[in-house]
């Protein structure tokens, strides 16, 4: 990788070297944010959290992202979980943190912070109080941020059911293939099956396009998905493992059959307090990593209780081997 000073600060020098990346073909879970009883970070929860991430097939964590509640995480607080996360970077583990959705200093200041650190690499969404109105004004935003970063890898966090920016992703690959040099590719979160093969396609493969939809895995497996990240890998990769096992051994009747289990249990995550679930599962795991911070409504015992037992129907806990399910 390149690695000068001055090319850092004259990153148009930049542009004639376009950097390449390894693409992922994993599982990257994006991880909670584990918080105490007091509501503080708790970051002496971090290593088990890794730990049983590793344990299960994942070999990766996406931090301060959606899952891990970023929007309501404080900058000091962010910086923290970098430098928590940083030790377990490594070959077989890559950790890439989501810088601010809504400041641009602010993701220049994170991003310094990941490089610092030697984290694999970074991500950021489009902004969405402000939104950017067009593809060309999104690229501008970004290239001061993926300039911090550099050379980490960055990738655009696509996400439009919660930015409300749904600009075509097509055009943007095509602007920003040759104006960020480190720009790596998308962790794409979006329904839009025919536009994600697009891009898995844009110029021969160019870009790393990490599939972000967990209950269609199938569907983003068959349209060309490696690598994928998703929140319900922290307590169930082995369940999407199986179901890409099965694709790849072309069993697509049992691909399909594994593939409805993730469905019919994220179906009841809206029945019990929508991301709040994720948290409550990963706590039947015996991972406590606190409650969301508000507005999201935390689980009530009796909640907690009934979640439980509809999860214990669907047959759920069988597939995710959890440490603790009594």
């Amino acid at each position: 990788m390149i690695d000068c000073p001055f090319l850092l600060r004259n990153f148009s020098i930049i542009l004639k070297t376009q950097m390449t990346y390894e693409k992922l073909s994993c599982l990257i879970a994006a991880t909670f944010t584990p918080f105490l009883n007091t509501g503080d970070v708790n970051l002496e929860l971090v290593p088990a959290l890794v730990a049983n991430l590793r344990r299960t097939g994942v070999h990766g964590a996406f931090i301060c992202g959606t899952t891990g509640e970023s929007a309501s995480l404080l900058l000091e607080e962010k910086t923290l979980l970098i430098e928590a996360y940083s030790p377990y970077q490594g070959p077989d583990f890559q950790v890439i943190v989501m810088l601010a959705g809504t400041s641009q200093r602010e993701a220049i200041q994170l991003a310094k912070t990941a490089v610092d650190n030697s984290l694999y690499g970074v991500a950021l969404t489009a902004p969405y109080y402000f939104r950017t109105a067009s593809v060309s004004q999104l690229v501008d935003y970004l290239e001061p941020i993926a300039q911090a970063a550099f050379p980490l890898p960055l990738y655009f966090y696509h996400i439009p059911v919660l930015t409300r920016v749904d600009l075509s992703m097509i055009d943007f690959l095509g602007a920003v293939a040759d104006r960020i040099p480190n720009f790596a590719g998308i962790k794409y979160t979006h329904n839009d099956l025919m536009e994600f093969n697009r891009c898995l396609r844009f110029q021969e493969g160019r870009f790393d396009i990490l599939w972000g939809w967990d209950e269609l895995f199938l569907a983003g497996l068959s349209m060309g998905a490696k690598g994928a990240v998703g929140s319900t890998y922290n307590f169930a990769a082995s369940l999407y493992l199986a179901i890409r096992k099965a694709f790849e051994e072309r069993d697509f009747e049992k691909a399909l059959h594994l593939q409805e289990k993730s469905i019919d249990f994220i179906s009841l995550y809206g029945k019990y307090g929508g991301p709040a679930a994720g948290k409550a599962i990963l706590k039947f795991c015996g991972l406590d990593c606190g409650s969301f911070r508000s507005p999201v409504l935390s689980l009530s015992k009796q909640q907690e209780n009934m979640f439980k037992s509809e999860l214990t129907d669907l047959g759920f806990f069988t597939y995710i081997q959890p440490e603790e399910t009594t």
